[in-house]
């Protein structure tokens, strides 16, 4: 999923408002398992009563988001969504390609316990792909060519190597490597979750952070760091967590993260963007 263009250069003051009217009037539409639009009018209606002065175009221009985030999120992320089981099905065809290809990239556990101790299908997805893709485009088989288990932190060096920024959390992969990569990238794959828990919350407040970083570091010095995430569990964030998907729609479009990858979108989008940083 990609920012919407109409919206691109708001203020920070308009995605207050976003914010506000959408934690006031409600995400989700109760009883039909749908992400919420908000007409104008309903709008008008609570910054009347809450006596909250927008402007008419600030109103419309949330109107009009609002109805574009709603139809992004019930149109097309709802159907990429994959559950634990489906997830599993497509990480099989994926582990053969690991197997005969001799490949290198980790095939990562996930962090329950007992049966549903399994590989982390989404993690491990992604990672072959990356590596099929460094592949056809490099012609590099004799080694991974991109960070698939970041142990430390970002750091940015400019032409003169000095640090001029860094992270203050890990990822979950970057390319080509964690020291002044073109791209990082976090997953958050969570098919055996029960409940929309604060490990899930935090989740999505640390991309947040991240972004910030990443946002501070191009309006200082101009370098750019591609900022993705990677989001998987159809329970979790689908019928437990529409209001999450909105706040990251948010970021997105606010510029905090560059791109969210949903579920099945990693098989075609994935590919293509990594191509694209590649090939830049």
């Amino acid at each position: 999923m990609l920012a919407f263009e109409r919206f691109q250069g708001m203020d920070a003051s308009f995605w207050a408002f976003v914010k506000y009217i959408s934690e006031n009037l409600g995400y989700t539409e109760r009883g039909e398992g749908l992400v919420k639009k908000y007409p104008i009018s309903t709008i008008k209606a609570l910054c009347m009563e809450r006596g909250i002065n927008a402007s008419e175009d600030t109103i419309v221009c949330a109107a009009q988001y609002s109805k574009m985030r709603a139809d992004l999120l019930n149109r097309f992320a709802e159907s990429m969504l994959m559950d634990a089981e489906t997830a599993s099905e497509e990480f099989r065809n994926w582990e053969i390609l690991h197997s005969v290809g001799n490949y290198y990239c980790k095939l990562p556990l996930n962090k329950q316990k007992g049966a549903m101790k399994q590989v982390a299908f989404f993690t491990a997805i992604i990672n072959i792909i990356a590596e099929k893709t460094i592949r056809e485009i490099t012609g590099n088989t004799r080694s991974l060519g991109f960070d698939d288990d970041p142990r430390g932190l970002v750091y940015v060096w400019d032409d003169n190597n000095r640090i001029i920024g860094a992270s203050s959390r890990r990822f979950d992969g970057a390319y080509p490597s964690i020291e002044s990569p073109k791209m990082v990238w976090e997953i958050k794959e969570y098919y055996y979750a029960t409940t929309f828990g604060s490990r899930v919350a935090d989740g999505v407040y640390e991309t947040q952070l991240d972004g910030f970083e990443f946002k501070e570091l191009y309006d200082r010095t101009g370098r750019k760091v591609y900022h993705v995430l990677f989001i998987d569990a159809y329970r979790t964030w689908w019928v437990q967590g529409k209001s999450y998907l909105c706040r990251l729609i948010d970021a997105m479009n606010s510029g905090v993260v560059d791109e969210v990858i949903v579920g099945r979108e990693v098989l075609t989008r994935w590919p293509e963007l990594l191509r694209s940083i590649i090939e830049e």
